[in-house]
Parts: structure tokens; sequence; C-alpha cells
């Protein structure tokens, strides 16, 4: 029932929108934007990310996949993913070649000088994955002087590292984890929830990987949805149905898709990664 109504409230303010921009009296800013939520919604996303966004055997699975259909689901939309790199994520949204992306995507202050957000769904320090036989990062000092390798266009890419640290930037992290495991490179760093996915992926390959405990460099991360600017009823209403995900269903989704992390962290990894519900109105661009 509760879907029920979602649609039919979001019917009716289209058709009043519709009505208001008929009569001449929309206005000619936001008012007149459609709604960011039809039938079919373009979702831009990573493609290639084990646990959040993986496209494998024709099928897309993985946490950022189980947010997208919940949205689906309860605000009554089709989702439609479509590839996109972690430094296109802003042009995306801002030319409107796709209404949401849900790709690992942290809010900052200057993303949202572009581009709106709903959020955040998951919290997360930034870490370092490396092979499982290799000790050379213990503690933090030892980063100095280490090869790193992490992705253009996100924020552990612009994170001030030791002296003497060389840091490869590569287009998305199955290249990073690539070189990790024949060598090139001695450690990936990223965010700590998006690296346990690779060590569950690769756990029974040649080159099994691990996160080294308890070293982590820079902010935490909130990821959030992103949204085209000046959309605010669509902005609510994903909050909404984004807010009741975080209460029903997040840790449930997080056991099935990254179960390397709620190893690591028995009895504690809610704490860590788990953003309180009232946090989506401290963090979205929107309120509700």
């Amino acid at each position: 029932m509760a879907q029920t109504h979602t649609t039919r409230a979001g019917l009716a303010l289209a058709a009043a929108m519709a009505l208001v921009a008929a009569s001449g009296c929309g206005g000619d800013g936001d008012d007149d934007k459609k709604s960011i939520l039809p039938k079919t919604v373009h979702i831009a996303t990573a493609s290639d990310q084990p646990g959040f966004n993986l496209f494998a055997g024709h099928n897309h699975r993985g946490f950022d996949m189980d947010i997208a259909f919940y949205l689906g689901e309860e605000l009554g939309f089709t989702p439609k993913f479509q590839d996109v790199t972690h430094a296109e994520r802003e042009r995306e949204l801002q030319e409107e070649a796709a209404q949401m992306v849900i790709s690992t995507y942290s809010i900052t202050p200057e993303r949202e000088k572009k581009i709106d957000f709903v959020g955040p769904y998951l919290m997360t320090s930034q870490g370092f994955l490396v092979r499982k036989d290799y000790d050379g990062i213990k503690k933090e000092k030892d980063i100095g002087g280490k090869t790193l390798c992490t992705v253009e266009g996100t924020t552990p890419s612009r994170v001030g590292m030791p002296r003497h640290t060389v840091m490869n930037q590569a287009p998305d992290y199955s290249t990073c984890v690539s070189k990790l495991q024949e060598g090139s490179v001695d450690a990936v760093f990223s965010d700590e929830a998006l690296l346990y996915g690779y060590v569950e992926q690769r756990k029974n390959g040649k080159v099994p990987l691990k996160v080294v405990p308890n070293v982590n460099m820079g902010l935490i991360n909130r990821y959030g949805i992103g949204i085209p600017k000046g959309y605010p009823d669509d902005c609510r209403r994903i909050l909404k149905a984004l807010r009741k995900y975080v209460v029903e269903e997040w840790s449930s989704d997080i056991k099935a898709q990254l179960p390397a992390l709620v190893d690591t962290y028995p009895g504690d990894w809610e704490n860590r990664f788990k953003p309180d519900p009232e946090d989506l109105n401290t963090y979205s661009s929107c309120r509700a």
C-alpha cells in the first residue's frame, strides 16, 4: 500500500506541475523542470566494483544495485544502468545524461556545487589493499616510499601522502587491482568498504588480497546518490525512500554483498559503516 500511495502522490504532483506550466504561472526557473523519476530511470554506475556494482553474467549485482532496485520498487520506476567512470560522474548529471549516479559516490562540498546528493547510505574510512603475503605496510609511516594506485576523480586521489610516495592514477579500480596482483604497485588506496569487495572476489585466486588493518588516511567518506540540481520534490521523495531502506534493508544487503567486511569487524561493522537515518537530513541537499 505504501508503494501505491507514493506512486499516486507522484502522479498527482506531476499533473499539478503540468497544469501550472500550461496556465503560464510556472515561472522561469527550476519550477518548470520535469521530474527525474519517470517510468524508466537512467542510473550511471561503475560496473567493475565487486560488492557494490558488478556486471557479470548479463546481470548487475552489488550493494549499489540493491539500493537502485529498492528505490525503483518504492518510487515506481525501472532502473536502467549505464557505465560511467569516476571522473565523469558530475558531468553525467550536469548534462542530464543520467537521472541518478549510484556508484560509491562520496558527498563532498566541491561536488555539491555542481550536483545534488541524497544520503549518506554508507560511511567508510580510506585504507590500503595489498597482496595477502605482503607485510610492507603495518603503520602509517610505512606508506612513505611505496608505490600506490588509486582512481582519478575520486576522493582518495586528493589525499596527501607521505614524502617519496608514488601515486599512480588509473581510470578504474580493476586496473589498480590488476597492477597490484602483478606486482607493479605495492597497494591500492581507496575506501575501505570498497576494498573488501575485491578481497571477497579474489579470495580463492592465485593472488589473494587483504586490507591492511588499522592503517587509514584521509577523511571519512559518505556515499550518496547523485542527482541533477533543481529537482527538490524528487530529492525529497528519494530521501524518504532511502531512509526507509537504511532502516529496513541495509544490514541484510551488506551481509549478502560484503561478507569480508562483516567478517573483519564482527559485532562492530554496523557502527563503523551504517549511517544514522537522521544523518540523511544532515548531508542531503534536501530535507524530508
